[in-house]
């Protein structure tokens, strides 16, 4: 690109070469066994004990609405922590733990019990925007037990970036802690004006409680037990608004069985919405069963409906990308969860044009974080666009949820924001206007990447040199190529023809540019993107992987990639690793320079099974499917280490990764959508289930309450041997025509099935 074509597009030359900010926080070190519950933009992330410790360590705490409301929480059982016997999630948003007491000595007075005399029930549980730890404490003893119980608290109210390590120095102010009836007020008046309170209340009243802890002394009997419930509600507003607590003392424990009965219910009405999957693998269903709970958490209401926010810790938000892909994964699953994220980001498109926030009209969000540091404009990603495939992902979803569900309704309401992220892709996403997409972030505090390999140097040349923007990622052009090829059949269908028409033949110029432009005919691969000069990043990596995704590429061409993308380098036996282990910056522990990630591998999975692929599709679902085996609840991470499979090993974990992860949980059913065939076509009453393949860990499948428009249908799918045989047993609602194709010996079953 020219000097002067970039002062045109409002860029500055990059000359001398800019830097990535590599000093932006990435997220911080967690442990493995850490406990992480979500609820919408609330999440807790702490021990295996359900405490928070250290006291205001950067991988601890209560957050919500990106700020951390409680930043130590400790349980104490005669003066030492007790010690966990087991630790397990229920859903996403709670937890029971099971501890038993070690003894001690408390204020001089000798308290040591026998072992394993004292046991403790605690029970976790995140409800809109409040906490509750339920403690059930009973004695074992054969005679009298003397406890003193006691809960440390302190509240920092540190914007997530500066948890995660974003240097600030300076804060907002900080008052004195109130005690009041049963609890106890910690408040903090931010430097955006706001004030932020925690109330932590407490069933019964502790006989002691002050600023930093409460405790209790108990006497229990042989056999008895007793209870208390911690109630840790969190509110921001003016400086007279507070959590409100209508609640006596007494009440808080019906409040705790309420939310819990609540939170029960509503969690069953949503598996009984979805659609229900069940296996003659009982491992699988479990993972499946743990995946649909994780959405069942993530899903974050909005002004316009509800969207699915990206995972836990440090994304506990509204991420164009994140959101839309994941729901695209789970269409299968419920395609509600899409039909929430296209109406909120549509609420969220860009209507001006502003260097601050990367934004301008048409383009889709990228993230939205709502804390003190973004009200300052300390960070710049209160209302951040700095994504350049958001927005072709956002009318690949459109598409695809209508094919799913031929909702007229969502598409004529969608219609303008679906025209605006066009014309974004056809005017404006264009940089240098020689047809292809780029990137260049307009913000300097913005992303220096902002495909979704976004670290600051996910994208380098073959000797390590970071690539310059603007820059060119393949991924990006297939995702546009699909997008402006299925976006022309929806704009046709609202008689936007000349605009279709258009998009049409954009979709097969990017096609012969991909060919033209990325094809490296020496390595037989495609480049993972152009730099600033139009130069090719000629490394291995799983970017190419997407194109199957896309439909972008020729059945040969798509063989070639995937032989490449299984091949020693890139394929790590646990999945497909971002680089190839052969190139010079590899790094298996590397936030995209190596490591395995879940939704990558499931993109490129599902692309492959599109092509007919199917033995090397299964090879991934394999490879995911045993490493899940090593998480808890078999709940694929956001990532883990691209170190190469070895017998009787692991995956390695990565430190920093997000579970649960929305893209990670939603994998298994993209996978599963795309090895099962089903191509849906709702607005034609139309299911084909193409060339079925079940992977060699699952022999049978039931899928009920599927999904197609207003049918709703239950299938059958069980292996014999390479042949996986596919039989509809029921359908209910519109009448709807399945067709079963096996290519291996061109058999086409096509039947009408009448809904009853």
């Amino acid at each position: 690109m020219s000097e002067m074509t970039m002062k045109l597009n409002g860029l500055e030359p990059a000359v001398p070469p800019i830097e990535p900010n590599l000093a932006y926080p990435e997220p911080l070190l967690l442990d493995a066994e850490q406990l992480a519950l979500i609820h919408g933009s609330t999440f807790f992330a702490g021990t295996r004990e359900g405490d928070l410790t250290p006291p205001g360590a950067p991988h601890i705490g209560l957050f919500h609405d990106d700020t951390r409301f409680l930043s130590h929480f400790e349980l104490r059982i005669n003066g030492q922590k007790p010690i966990v016997l087991s630790s397990t999630t229920v859903g996403a948003d709670g937890a029971r733990i099971e501890l038993t007491v070690r003894g001690g000595s408390v204020h001089g007075e000798n308290l040591d019990l026998p072992i394993n005399t004292i046991y403790v029930h605690r029970e976790q549980l995140l409800y809109g925007d409040r906490f509750f730890d339920a403690l059930e404490i009973q004695s074992y003893h054969d005679v009298e037990a003397k406890l003193v119980v006691e809960l440390r608290y302190s509240a920092d109210f540190m914007d997530i970036f500066q948890v995660r390590g974003l240097l600030r120095g300076k804060s907002g102010h900080y008052f004195i802690p109130e005690e009041k009836d049963s609890g106890v007020f910690l408040r903090y008046g931010g430097l955006d004006g706001r004030e932020r309170t925690t109330r932590i209340s407490f069933s019964p009243r502790p006989q002691v409680m002050d600023r930093e802890r409460a405790s209790w002394e108990l006497t229990l009997a042989p056999h008895r037990k007793e209870r208390i419930i911690t109630t840790i509600s969190m509110a921001e507003g003016g400086a007279d608004e507070g959590p409100r607590d209508p609640f006596a003392e007494n009440d808080r424990t019906i409040l705790f069985e309420q939310a819990r009965a609540e939170s029960r219910i509503r969690h069953e009405q949503w598996r009984e919405s979805c659609t229900r999957l069940r296996s003659g693998n009982e491992i699988f269903d479990l993972m499946l069963e743990t995946a649909r709970d994780d959405f069942y958490a993530l899903r974050m209401p909005e002004a316009c409906g509800t969207a699915v926010a990206a995972g836990v810790p440090w994304f506990a938000a509204l991420f164009g990308r994140d959101s839309l892909l994941s729901s695209y994964q789970t269409l299968l699953l419920d395609p509600e969860l899409a039909r929430g994220t296209l109406r909120v980001l549509a609420c969220y498109q860009g209507k001006v044009k502003s260097d601050e926030r990367d934004e301008e009209p048409g383009k889709i969000l990228h993230e939205r974080r709502s804390g003190e540091m973004t009200a300052t404009n300390e960070v710049a990603f209160g209302r951040s666009y700095g994504s350049v495939d958001a927005t072709p992902l956002f009318l690949i979803l459109l598409r695809a949820y209508f094919d799913w569900t031929a909702d007229y309704e969502l598409l004529h309401e969608l219609k303008e924001p679906m025209k605006a992220a066009t014309e974004w892709l056809l005017h404006s996403a264009d940089l240098d206007g020689d047809g292809l997409i780029e990137y260049c972030r307009r913000n300097p505090k913005g992303l220096f990447n902002q495909g979704w390999k976004d670290s600051g140097d996910a994208n380098r040349h073959a000797n390590g040199r970071i690539a310059q923007p603007p820059i060119a990622l393949i991924e990006v052009q297939g995702y546009t190529m699909r997008a402006f090829a299925g976006v022309s059949n929806l704009l046709h269908l609202l008689k936007e023809d000349e605009l279709g028409a258009q998009t049409s033949r954009r979709s097969e110029h990017l096609r012969n540019s991909i060919e033209q432009r990325f094809w490296l005919q020496d390595r037989s691969y495609y480049a993972m993107a152009l730099d600033s000069e139009k130069q090719p990043l000629q490394v291995d990596s799983s970017n190419p992987g997407h194109l199957l995704f896309s439909a972008a590429i020729s059945g040969e061409r798509a063989r070639q990639v995937s032989e490449r993308l299984l091949s020693k380098g890139l394929f790590s036996g646990w999945g497909i690793r971002t680089l190839s282990c052969s190139e010079a910056y590899f790094n298996p522990m590397s936030y995209h320079c190596g490591s395995v990630w879940p939704h990558d591998n499931s993109i490129i999975g599902y692309g492959m099974a599109l092509y007919g692929l199917h033995r090397e599709a299964s090879i991934i679902f394999q490879a995911l499917y045993d490493a899940a085996l090593h998480f808890r609840d078999y709940r694929l991470p956001e990532l883990f280490c691209g170190v190469a499979r070895q017998v009787r090993s692991e995956p390695v974990h990565y430190p920093v990764s997000c579970s649960p992860q929305a893209w990670a949980s939603g994998s298994p059913f993209l996978l599963l959508t795309g090895v099962l065939g089903l191509r849906p076509n709702a607005s034609a009453a139309e299911l084909a289930i193409i060339d079925p393949h079940l992977p060699a860990f699952i022999d049978s499948l039931r899928i009920e309450n599927l999904r197609i428009g207003t049918s709703r249908v239950t299938l059958d799918f069980k292996r014999e041997g390479e042949r996986t045989h596919c039989n509809v047993i029921d359908v209910r609602g519109a009448a709807l025509k399945i067709s079963i194709v096996l290519s291996s010996n061109a058999l086409d079953k096509s039947t009408d099935h009448q809904g009853a």
